[in-house]
């Protein structure tokens, strides 16, 4: 039994997050307590703050950001808990019991949340008293012990995995390495989910956290009861391969934002990968690091004039004036509902190393909630246009929020979704562009949280300055899942045609869900659709076929080549912002086009903090790719140090990179198609890719890693440039090798770039999250 003594630092710890379950499971709708409390449902549009005339730039951005934060931080914002707390303090306690009790655990979660932990610890103390005074039922018992389960088990995740982060810190399963030095948390949480197992055994989350919390002291399997363990062989389900290494800590790129996205590419055109990251709350800001080529990276935010500019959910890279120079698009406002009147913003890159927002002199600036968007050359003029997909309500009468696209002319750009037919109306949670049916133009797959999903298909004329697209969902097939979240374009069966890849995000079910699919019982949420392209206009569910019959809970996903065997692996972000929701990020390997085979375990990759934008790309020129991933919850105390996964690089397998400069096409070439063809035992074998940045949460590079397996050599690469509707040829290049292939110049040039490795790991995180 805990003593008083040792139990008061605990809980005054724990009390940050002390009833979190309830913070955001409910944070959606409300409860009519709160609506009556604080007088206000935060259903009324928030008024857009205009610009002032005076500011100019990323000064002016980031006053007007400032701006929006002062109006957003209000009680009705979901995320808002300092302000959602003030209000409830304000407010005389209710009578009636049930009222009463909802109260105080959404008062202390807001506290909590805003990380004011004495306030919250007295608050609990006095609830204590108030509960033990009165006899309560079982149902009522089981939710207070859930919820002190979750305290404590955030206390040691506190305690342990930010505090004293190593690379190993909560990587699921957990290893030695990844076992708490500080046993205080999980050993109080492993007593209240016994409690609670003890009277309903069939409470599978419970049962779920439990297992979690043996394995942070060391006692999974062993320790479990029998009859509450989830069998060590379903836990370690998947394919063995060589496990991947977190140098996220090492390299000083752990940023402990909250949820965000990056993008890895070269942005000074040094042939070296560099990495942009952001968090979304509107007080944090992004960062820019150059990577050195030695195995290092500087933090070049500051000299880069992005000191203090915030970032936001989701980025881009972009070339949208042709100059050579990867520019930066941000997106924000998803979430926020009514106070989502926030605007996105593009940085130009200066080419100095310095990056300007030039959001309104291009006519980009729009203030509607999103956090994504797909930037491809729709009318094929050679200049990159943008479509943002939107948060609309779901209500169906919010006609403020259609999805945008914006035509560019010449690095300007102006609406036309309504007169192209691309004003699509909906939750929008994810977009992604690819041309689908091989007829040379980009299309647009759509997906909404809440309805069906949505293909557009790109009937513009080449060169055209009015843009042209049809609905053609019910033919093609494409419109599950109805909860939604992101999405790909991506060839899973490497046949030339683009599959499309859409994950299913059934939060509502995923507490239970998540711990049936390991004990193999029925779920209730909806599957990811994986739609293998038939060729001909329609597309084919397989997801049983290919092994994605899962319950992933997906928020950001990239997808890669990791093991460069030409068949595209993908890898997600996956929770919720409860801190009930503590689920490992998972990754998979195409089995050679047949299916798909987890490999989490193995690999070392199943962080169980909450991921969000993920990005593939080769930082160390060995030609196999690393893995970022950014993490980080919604809210404000809930930020964690991000990953960053060394490829072992011990695959054995062939390989070549390829950079794609347009002429006729865009200038990063971006929707141009690539086939590869090799010799392998004897025989052609032919592989594609295309030039994007991936899928809809995170930015892949734009530079090609394809993977050529056991090929022995490379006959021919050939490329098909959109922009000037001609495919050119390329012979005599080697594998393992570095090339830059320019539209309609016969020859490649190689590239000589440093190959190197990365030091050996650190014992500590050089970032701390403080809670």
């Amino acid at each position: 039994m805990l003593s008083r003594k040792t139990l008061f630092p605990v809980l005054l710890i724990c009390s940050l997050i002390l009833f979190a379950t309830f913070a955001f499971t409910s944070a959606n709708q409300r409860s009519s307590l709160m609506h009556r409390l604080m007088g206000k449902d935060g259903k009324t549009m928030m008024e857009e703050i205009p610009w002032d005339s005076s500011w100019t730039g990323n000064e002016g951005m980031k006053a007007l950001l400032s701006n929006i934060y002062e109006k957003t931080n209000v009680p009705s914002c979901r995320f808002c808990s300092c302000a959602i707390a003030d209000e409830l303090l304000s407010r005389p306690i209710p009578e009636k019991w049930d009222d009463r009790y909802e109260y105080h655990s959404r008062l202390v979660s807001e506290l909590i949340n805003c990380g004011r932990m004495e306030t919250a610890m007295q608050w609990i103390d006095r609830f204590d008293a108030e509960m033990t005074s009165r006899k309560v039922d079982n149902k009522f018992r089981r939710k207070w012990l859930a919820s002190k389960g979750i305290a404590f088990l955030r206390y040691a995740e506190v305690t342990n995995c930010i505090q004293n982060h190593n690379e190993e810190s909560c990587i699921f399963p957990l290893s030695e390495k990844a076992q708490h030095r500080n046993e205080t948390g999980a050993r109080a949480a492993i007593k209240l989910y016994s409690q609670i197992l003890e009277m309903y055994p069939d409470d599978l989350a419970s049962r779920w956290l439990l297992n979690i919390a043996y394995m942070q002291i060391g006692g999974y399997p062993q320790d479990v009861p029998v009859a509450w363990l989830i069998d060590p062989a379903a836990i370690n389900q998947g394919e063995e391969v060589p496990a991947f290494r977190n140098i996220a800590s090492t390299l000083g790129v752990d940023f402990p934002d909250m949820c965000g996205s990056v993008i890895m590419d070269d942005f000074n055109n040094d042939g070296l990968i560099d990495i942009f990251q952001s968090g979304w709350g509107l007080q944090e800001q992004v960062h820019f690091l150059i990577n050195k080529g030695d195995g290092s990276f500087e933090d070049q935010t500051a000299a880069a004039g992005l000191e203090g500019y915030p970032g936001g959910l989701m980025m881009q890279q972009t070339d949208y004036n042709n100059d050579g120079l990867l520019d930066v698009f941000i997106l924000r406002g998803a979430w926020y509902g009514a106070q989502g009147v926030i605007p996105n913003s593009l940085l130009h890159n200066n080419g100095d190393g310095t990056f300007t927002d030039v959001t309104r002199e291009t006519g980009l600036y729009s203030c509607h909630p999103t956090q994504t968007a797909t930037w491809a050359d729709f009318n094929n003029d050679g200049w990159i246009d943008v479509f943002i997909g939107n948060e609309a309500s779901r209500k169906k009468t919010d006609q403020r929020n259609d999805s945008e696209l914006y035509l560019n002319d010449h690095g300007h750009f102006r609406n036309v979704a309504a007169a192209s037919g691309a004003n699509v109306n909906g939750f929008i949670k994810g977009v992604s562009s690819g041309d689908y049916d091989n007829d040379g133009d980009p299309d647009i797959y759509v997906s909404i949280n809440g309805s069906e999903n949505i293909l557009l298909r790109n009937d513009s004329r080449r060169g055209s300055m009015e843009l042209h697209f049809t609905d053609v969902t019910r033919e093609a097939g494409v419109a599950d899942p109805v909860k939604s979240f992101p999405c790909m374009f991506f060839d899973a069966n490497n046949d030339g045609w683009l599959d499309i890849l859409t994950f299913s995000y059934s939060s509502a079910v995923s507490d239970n869900d998540i711990p049936a699919e390991y004990l193999g019982l029925p779920r209730q949420g909806n599957d990811p659709a994986l739609y293998i392209n038939n060729g001909n206009g329609t597309f084919s569910n397989e997801t049983i076929a290919w092994g994605l019959d899962k319950t992933f809970l997906v928020m950001g996903c990239n997808y890669g080549d990791f093991d460069m065997d030409g068949w595209q692996d993908f890898y997600t972000g996956t929770g919720k912002p409860s801190l009930r929701s503590i689920i490992p990020n998972r990754m998979f390997r195409n089995d050679n086009g047949t299916g798909y085979v987890e490999v989490t375990s193995a690999a070392r990759v199943g962080h169980l903090q909450k991921g969000h934008g993920i990005s593939f790309a080769d930082l160390n020129n060995d030609g196999y790719p690393e893995i970022y991933a950014q993490m980080g919850g919604a809210y404000e105390s809930d930020g964690f140090q991000d990953a960053l996964y060394e490829n072992p690089a011990s695959w054995g397998t062939g390989w070549i990179t390829l950079d794609l400069t347009g002429n006729e096409t865009n200038k990063a070439a971006i929707g141009a198609r690539v086939e590869v063809v090799v010799k392998e035992n004897g025989k052609e074998r032919h592989i594609y890719d295309w030039v994007v940045p991936g899928a809809s949460f995170g930015a892949n590079s734009l530079r090609l890693e394809i993977g050529l397996r056991q090929a022995e050599e490379i006959v021919r690469v050939e490329v098909y440039w959109p922009g000037s509707d001609e495919v050119q040829s390329w012979t005599g290049l080697h594998l393992r090798h570095h090339y830059r292939l320019q539209e309609g110049k016969p020859a490649a040039e190689e590239l000589v770039l440093p190959e190197f490795d990365f030091p050996a790991t650190s014992h500590q995180s050089n970032h701390h999250h403080m809670m």
